[in-house]
């Protein structure tokens, strides 16, 4: 016996569903999951086997962090995180945390080939790239908050960013 999954949705759910497919499409992520209300749906863009198995995890594993703060300081000794597990930053007076504001991507050069904006111990000053955030193909540039001198990287190119994350540390100056 089949039912009509789409029964449940209005017009108005099919065109956003739509445009999330459309939107999937020129993405560079392979599948989106969206879960809520007991209803789960999973959209993938190469074929149901090219992504993991949506039914026992989720599109995007998050992870939560202390929410965003303008001086969240960190140990200067840190370095930058070389496993899926994302930091814990602890606090340290004198240095700031830039956290990711939202989803996307991390991206730590202009281009592909050319060199990162900040590596450790770059100078920085207020307003200073640090990094690019992807999201939905729309670049933003990730700032400096202030003057200083990098101290951490705690992401590599092109990891997906959770809200709350913590980029970089910047040790004031």
């Amino acid at each position: 016996m089949s039912k009509n999954i789409l029964g449940i949705f209005d017009g108005g759910d099919i065109e956003d569903i739509s445009a999330l497919v459309d939107k999937l499409e020129k993405s560079s992520f392979d599948y989106l999951k969206l879960e809520g209300d007991g209803l789960s749906i999973v959209i993938g863009k190469n074929g149901a086997g090219d992504f993991p198995d949506v039914g026992a995890a989720p599109a995007v594993a998050v992870k939560t962090y202390p929410a965003a703060a303008p001086e969240a300081p960190v140990p200067s000794a840190a370095a930058p995180v070389e496993s899926n597990e994302k930091p814990i930053v602890p606090e340290q007076d004198g240095v700031t945390v830039i956290k990711s504001p939202t989803y996307g991507l991390f991206y730590a050069q202009p281009e592909p080939g050319s060199p990162p904006y900040v590596k450790l111990g770059s100078m920085v000053k207020m307003g200073d790239t640090v990094g690019l955030m992807e999201i939905m193909k729309t670049f933003n540039a990730i700032t400096s908050p202030v003057d200083g001198e990098v101290v951490a990287i705690h992401v590599k190119n092109e990891e997906l960013l959770n809200p709350g994350q913590p980029l970089i540390s910047i040790r004031k100056r």
